[in-house]
């Protein structure tokens, strides 16, 4: 590891220094804030021609460099504002450097009767810590979940069972605005993720190397959804409704009203889905002291029609001008009644049936969650910034499973058992984070977190015996997992000349409780870790551009991993925690390369992964037919590959993001009992396209494919899906007509092998995959302040 590191850093260039540059900082007029992502043009005042060209960063900061002496103005435009007039300035000798602090954007005011607008932010930005996917231009985003925006999300893959992984590991953080989530834990978020509308997302960050300002959770990286905000004065508001096949509904309605110093808004949001599901199970377990196998077939075939709903509120109070409060609520409830049946058949050596039954599961189901949060912000002097937050987050889950068995082989009588299964999970966070910038180039952070988690787990077994139901105590348990964060955490971030870097150290110490309260039984686990992470870029022109970052991670086991008592949904396949479970440590590297030509940007990054005790899923036979799946810490594995990511304009006529990853995995499970080292080559490749047919008319095309990868007792076969949609616009764009359809080829299926010397297993998942909605947007209100001219402007960053 130290000489690879040595070898990188070696390729990092000296400082060079260009003939002239231009410092800046973008503000917005009234609150005087920093505006980030706003596009920035250098524009030659003798032709018009413009040649260099940047986004602000999070500070509303910007440096261009490589500026040849001579006279020039400058432009800045982000979508709903607009600089008065350009600026004008001159570099020469005796002013090699230009500083252009706090430049103003006015936001438009004008009534939305009396303008056309044409603006587009741009689909995708690579900052030296992320990259930001705005989201908002997807067609699937206005009439999806975030799980099927996601899949259209360059290094983001999501299954057929609604599971995200990062660059290839299921093992990734989700993030809502930056701050942990209840409804985002390993267990319920694949859910979530599915009901929760698209059309609430402002952008997705994907962080593959988090700089120590983040919790260091996860193997892969942290996957950030910021929600929408409108901050527009006077009365604005959306009104969004869809529907599909298959008797799919849902619908938005944002509202916002922004009187001057005050900001209010408030969206609520409401889903009709269908969630059926098919899953074939097909094993052979042999024997390996007679030789003969036995055969199982398992058919499911479940149904479910959720409905969710979704609120959001806030207000957001600017103090003065040093000062800021935001006040924000948000809940979501989410029920459904599924329906289910398993159809079992066993065979013997010579396929003749041992066994034939029916298994019928009714389960009334729902799941809520409540978020309250606060933040204040505070500057002084100009160049001091605090922040505070706290954040509170409550989710309560519940499922009331009805099972009974209908047996064919040999005839039996109907058995009937019950389970009831109830979780609650609370999570307290409180942060300070304090800022100082030095100078334009430089800034100190420090802050500190607490996070304060605690999730029950309760689980009631009752059989039917002559007619009267009795607990089942061999399945009935209880258990509470409380983990406790304390966090201290600085980061420096510089630029000198070309080069710039974030260098941070995370501190944690973690207390860990795990009660097993139906044995009486505790298990605790404390432990203290430092975290290092650093950011470095080189920019060898105005074009291209070289990125060098490691991290050092943490993937913690949540209470459902670590909770041992079983869960019988299904007679053959029972699913336990494990108490003793160690968390993985990962070393994470990457090598970017970035080259912006005109309108398109190619981005490669070389990365590597080394994980120590790595957690994974082992499955095997409790007795003649039950699978017990559970899940173990392996010696390690190594994973690196290269992503390739193009995004492009061509003309006004489309543009596209190819996005390509191609990775390495070796797996060493001699610790389990399996070969010493398993590898495999696997990729993906993905292409989102936005075409304009004609003027209100834009179509999309989003395609993915999986190749085959790798699980420590088998693979996952390929997978293919082909996602479309088309927005006609009305009404000088304040209304739109929508139409998508998802997995047009019906194609998308998830399929898992287990290949070991005992057991081969197939085991398919799919779900009626092919969607069709059609909709209407409709977005109403007015400005606090109206202006006569009508504006027509054509934005592209």
């Amino acid at each position: 590891m130290k000489s690879f590191l040595i070898i990188l850093f070696s390729i990092q260039p000296v400082l060079l220094f260009g003939q002239g540059k231009v410092n800046g900082t973008i503000v917005e007029k009234i609150s005087h804030a920093p505006v980030e992502y706003a596009s920035i043009e250098i524009i030659m005042e003798n032709d018009g021609t413009v040649i260099a060209g940047t986004v602000s960063d999070s500070r509303g900061a910007f440096t261009i460099e490589d500026i040849p002496f001579g006279d020039y103005s400058l432009k800045c435009s982000f979508l709903g504002f607009e600089m008065a007039t350009p600026i004008r300035f001159s570099i020469d000798k005796k002013n090699p450097v230009v500083e252009l602090k706090d430049l103003e954007l006015t936001e438009f005011s004008q009534n939305l009767n009396e303008v056309v607008v044409i603006a587009q932010k741009s689909t995708y930005i690579n900052k030296i810590d992320k990259k930001i996917f705005n989201v908002g231009q997807g067609l699937m985003s206005t009439s999806g979940s975030v799980s099927d925006l996601m899949q259209n999300i360059s290094s983001i893959l999501v299954d057929i069972e609604g599971n995200v992984s990062l660059r290839g590991s299921e093992n990734v953080q989700i993030l809502i605005n930056g701050k942990p989530s209840s409804m985002m834990g390993t267990a319920s978020r694949a859910s979530a993720l599915q009901q929760f509308p698209a059309n609430s997302i402002e952008n997705i960050e994907v962080i593959t190397n988090p700089s120590a300002r983040f919790k260091p959770d996860g193997t892969s990286g942290i996957i950030n959804i910021i929600l929408k905000k409108e901050k527009k004065q006077g009365i604005n508001g959306t009104i969004l409704a869809n529907a599909g096949n298959r008797d799919r509904y849902n619908s938005t309605l944002s509202l916002n009203y922004n009187p001057g110093k005050i900001n209010f808004y408030a969206s609520y949001g409401f889903r009709f889905d269908d969630r059926s599901r098919y899953f074939y199970d097909n094993r052979t377990k042999t024997d390996l002291i007679i030789g003969e196998n036995s055969y199982i077939y398992q058919n499911t075939n479940s149904s479910a029609s959720p409905v969710s709903h979704l609120i959001r509120s806030g207000i957001n109070w600017e103090i003065n001008k040093k000062s800021n409060l935001e006040i924000a609520a948000g809940y979501t409830y989410m029920s459904f009644l599924r329906k289910e049946n398993t159809a079992n058949l066993y065979l013997n050596n010579v396929c003749d049936t041992t066994n034939n039954y029916t298994r019928y599961r009714h389960d009334d189901e729902y799941q809520k969650d409540v978020e309250l949060s606060a933040v204040y912000d505070y500057s002084w002097d100009e160049n001091h910034n605090l922040t505070i937050d706290y954040t509170y987050s409550l989710s309560q889950e519940q499922e009331d499973n009805k099972y009974s068995n209908q047996y064919i082989f040999p005839v039996n009588p109907e058995t009937k058992d019950n389970t009831l299964i109830w979780q609650n999970g609370a999570e307290n966070l409180i942060r300070a984070n304090y800022s100082h910038p030095f100078n334009d180039d430089s800034k100190i952070d420090f802050g500190t977190e607490i996070e304060l988690d605690r999730a029950d787990m309760n689980y009631h077994a009752e059989n039917l015996i002559n007619s009267a139901w009795v607990t089942d105590n061999t399945k009935t348990n209880y258990f509470i997992f409380n983990e406790n964060i304390y966090v201290l955490y600085a980061t420096y971030e510089t630029t000198f000349g070309k080069f710039g870097l974030i260098g941070g150290l995370r501190a944690e110490k973690v207390r860990i409780k795990s009660q097993l309260i139906s044995i009486d039984t505790v298990i605790p686990n404390n432990y203290a870790n430092v975290f290092p992470t650093l950011h470095t870029f080189y920019k060898l022109d105005d074009k291209n551009e070289l990125q060098l970052n490691y991290s050092l991670r943490i993937n913690r086991p949540e209470g459902d991993d670590l909770n041992p008592f079983p869960e019988y949904r299904d007679p053959l396949n029972v699913h336990s925690g494990n108490p003793y479970l160690k968390p993985e440590k990962i070393h994470s590297i990457e090598l970017g390369y970035q080259l912006r030509e005109n309108s398109t940007t190619f981005l490669a990054t070389l990365y590597c992964r080394n994980i120590f005790n790595r957690m994974t899923e082992v499955s095997s036979f409790s007795n003649d037919s039950v699978m017990w799946t559970t899940k173990e810490n392996m010696s390690s594995s190594q994973s690196s590959g290269i992503e390739f990511i193009i995004n492009s304009s061509i003309g006004k006529f489309a543009t596209v993001n190819i996005n390509s990853n191609i990775f390495y995995n070796v797996i060493d499970a001699s610790d389990l009992g399996y070969s010493n080292n398993k590898s495999v080559v696997s990729w993906y490749a993905a292409f989102n396209g936005n075409f304009n047919i004609m003027k209100n008319l834009m179509a999309q095309l989003n395609a993915r494919y999986n190749a085959k990868s790798l699980t420590p007792q088998g693979y996952r076969e390929p997978s293919f899906i082909l996602n479309m949609g088309a927005k006609y616009d009305l009404f000088n764009k304040k209304a739109a007509i929508l139409f998508t359809v998802s997995d047009l080829l019906n194609t998308y299926k998830g399929v898992t092998v287990i290949d070991t010397s005992y057991l081969k297993e197939r085991m398919e998942r799919k779900r009626p995959s092919q969607i069709f909605y059609i909709g209407f947007i409709y977005n109403f209100g007015h400005s606090a302040k109206k202006k006569e001219r009508v504006l027509k402007y054509d934005e592209q960053l």
